[in-house]
């Protein structure tokens, strides 16, 4: 009975937190969420730690409402120290179900320092495309900005160097037509609104 009744309480207090905490909802729904994915690498960048200059070639900007005031800019190492996840899912533009490996959006906001009031994302493609996105996607789902596709780098013939991805595959709901356009490939540019 003391034991029921101290779950509850923990139960109640991590509910609390959920609310109150943006960065611990963040961190309980991709815990919510694992489950949904692979654990590949173990992030070495995280929040509250300073993003290193790039030394490859840049390959994503985020900009905005970020805690810098100033663009951050990616390469390819910088962004897989975020912590690297994978999964299988179904996409529109491929014939059958595909494995995807990258980082977790949510972890990206989290190690930019996205303002917690901010509401949207302009995602921009190297084409310039540019398709909105609400921030609450990177918070209800491990939305993925995947780097490789069935364990290769994606080049931009192949949608590369990033494609946006959604868990299709847990999430049936994201491969509804109003969610296709979010599914943005050769990424090159993420605006915080």
């Amino acid at each position: 009975m003391m034991s029921s009744l101290t779950s509850r309480i923990a139960a109640l207090a991590l509910g609390m937190a959920l609310v109150f905490s943006p960065a611990a909802f963040s961190a309980a729904a991709v815990a919510q969420s694992s489950k949904d994915y692979q654990t590949v690498t173990e992030p070495a960048l995280k929040q509250g730690m300073e993003v290193p200059e790039p030394t490859g070639p840049v390959v994503l900007t985020v900009k905005g409402r970020i805690k810098s005031g100033k663009p951050v800019r990616f390469d390819l190492a910088t962004l897989e120290s975020l912590g690297l996840i994978r999964f299988t899912t179904p996409t529109s533009w491929t014939t059958e179900p595909a494995t995807f490996e990258g980082v977790l959006l949510s972890a990206l906001l989290d190690v930019v320092g996205a303002d917690p009031a901010a509401k949207s994302l302009t995602l921009t493609a190297l084409n310039d495309y540019e398709s909105p996105a609400p921030i609450a996607d990177g918070r209800k789902w491990p939305v993925m900005l995947a780097l490789k596709r069935d364990g290769e780098y994606m080049s931009r013939r192949d949608r590369g160097p990033i494609w946006m991805i959604y868990p299709q595959h847990a999430y049936p709901e994201a491969g509804k037509r109003e969610y296709l356009s979010r599914w943005v490939w050769q990424l090159k540019a993420i605006t915080v609104e």
